[in-house]
């Protein structure tokens, strides 16, 4: 049976880290089949004494702190990876909790595709308050919600896992290297495209990237992460980050990502007319906002 590591990369999420830590101590699998490892990225609060106290409660755990002082998610994952002992690592949001069989599924799909170097599952919704009145299907993944199903597939290069559930082979990261430090969000800073990026690699180096819908992680949802103020800078910090990766890749490539924006334009006005005359206004009129915050993002627009 496979060993994993559970890497935990936070920064100022002391509210949420007991709820995962819960749900880690939950695990169907024996605790020497996994290690915690919890990667401090210069939160203010009392991380690290959340996580001792956890540890004194379960030292049948074994468990790794470290400090990580580049501020940046991408800092903070590459620590994690350097920590890690075991032959699978998966990385969970300080932010999220996991089902309890969670670590179960995700080795046996691993042992039962020996080819297969990284995964990715669900991640549903955890709403703290009431569902806001823009909420669709179009939108979710803003909160972070991600699903293709109940039938397990192979991923291929048109899409990829999400950060909050994906979990790696370790020594894939000899192979292609880390996160890209130069994308992923940074403190307070809404930008991503990290995730992608390195999936990216991992296609081109012709790495199995595998679906499995019983892996499930469910991301939390506070009522602040729903206005539209925090949709507007996570929407800008999502254009500045694919301005960021595509330049990165050469003029062509920004110049592509441009028309795939004017497409997703066309697109957006098609879902407002439907959800106007679906007597639901709020949801058309944010699929648009987001549309014209991302695109300030892509053309250079600072938060």
């Amino acid at each position: 049976m496979y060993k994993i590591s559970v890497a935990i990369c936070t920064y100022n999420r002391e509210r949420y880290l007991p709820q995962l830590f819960e749900s880690i101590r939950k695990q169907t699998i024996p605790r020497e089949y996994f290690e915690l490892i919890l990667i401090n990225n210069n939160s203010p609060g009392n991380t690290k004494e959340l996580f001792e106290n956890f540890i004194a409660a379960n030292p049948d755990i074994r468990s790794t702190y470290a400090d990580e002082f580049n501020q940046g998610l991408s800092f903070a994952r590459n620590t994690a990876i350097s920590k890690a002992t075991y032959p699978l690592i998966t990385f969970l949001d300080d932010d999220a909790f996991i089902s309890e069989n969670y670590l179960e599924e995700v080795i046996r799909a691993f042992e039962t595709h020996p080819d297969m170097h990284a995964l990715g599952g669900k991640i549903r919704l955890h709403y703290e308050s009431i569902v806001p009145s823009w909420e669709n299907k179009y939108l979710n993944s803003l909160l972070g919600y991600f699903n293709k199903g109940d039938n397990s597939f192979w991923f291929t290069s048109r899409d990829y896992p999400r950060g909050s559930n994906m979990a790696f082979k370790t020594d894939v990261f000899k192979k292609i290297g880390g996160f890209d430090t130069n994308l992923g969000r940074i403190g307070k800073k809404m930008t991503g495209g990290e995730e992608k990026e390195l999936f990216n690699r991992i296609y081109a180096s012709k790495l199995n990237v595998f679906y499995s819908p019983d892996a499930i992680v469910y991301h939390c949802v506070p009522v602040e992460r729903t206005t539209s103020s925090f949709i507007r800078k996570q929407a800008i910090g999502t254009g500045m980050s694919e301005r960021q990766r595509t330049l990165s890749q050469g003029i062509i490539s920004y110049g592509k990502r441009l028309v795939i924006e004017a497409f997703k334009w066309g697109a957006s006005f098609i879902l407002w007319g439907y959800y106007l005359l679906s007597f639901h206004p709020a949801k058309g009129t944010m699929i648009l906002a987001f549309r014209w915050w991302v695109s300030l993002g892509l053309i250079g627009k600072k938060i």
